[in-house]
């Protein structure tokens, strides 16, 4: 998990609709992360090269793959939901990791990138979606961020993951209750009808 450093990277959502972009288009609409500047306790346990690592632990590009894929945002709300999910997608998750990310990332972590109590709200459901959803995918070991991947439409790359638009939805408004009138949770995707302005690729 990374800190953004673009200047709308609080704007940046590619919600569920991106079906017909390829990967690599909705992620070349993604605002720059600085891989460098996350803390060395957070990277004790998301680096994958950490001994220490917990299960689903990912490189930030693989990770970056999957906020297009579950059409989620880069407030830590849908950071905690992307954790959530690619820990439980992990063929070796158990409730005790779960227990150990929520201690680490409620009382650990330094406090700007402290998770609150409606992160972790957002964090169950995202295991909760895996566990249902995607169990034993360990989407944490896909080189999504490789060919052929990057060349799949996001509709392509959803079907091969077993990730349901209709699903993920469900979930979504689960969200707004759990956690309701947040910026986050108000601009879930939770209908199939939407106005959103299309991406369009950086230049």
């Amino acid at each position: 998990m990374g800190r953004r450093v673009d200047l709308n990277w609080d704007e940046w959502s590619p919600g569920l609709d991106t079906d017909d972009m390829t990967l690599a288009e909705v992620l070349a609409t993604m605002p720059a992360a600085n891989a460098d500047e996350v803390p060395e306790i957070i990277k004790k346990y998301e680096n994958p090269e950490s001994p220490d690592a917990l299960p689903g632990a990912i490189s930030l590009a693989r990770h970056d793959c999957i906020h297009v894929l579950l059409g989620r945002g880069l407030h830590v709300q849908d950071e905690a939901f992307i954790i959530g999910a690619t820990m439980g997608a992990a063929s070796d998750i158990t409730n005790e990791f779960v227990d150990t990310f929520i201690h680490v990332s409620t009382e650990l972590y330094p406090k700007h990138w402290r998770f609150e109590q409606e992160h972790i709200a957002s964090y169950r459901l995202g295991v909760g979606f895996a566990v249902d959803n995607m169990a034993n995918k360990d989407l944490h070991l896909i080189p999504m961020e490789e060919e052929p991947w990057q060349s799949m439409t996001v509709r392509e790359t959803r079907k091969n993951l077993g990730i349901v638009k209709e699903e993920l939805r469900a979930y979504f408004r689960r969200a707004e209750l759990l956690v309701p009138g947040t910026r986050a949770s108000r601009r879930l995707d939770t209908s199939s009808k939407r106005d959103d302005v299309q991406l369009t690729r950086k230049s």
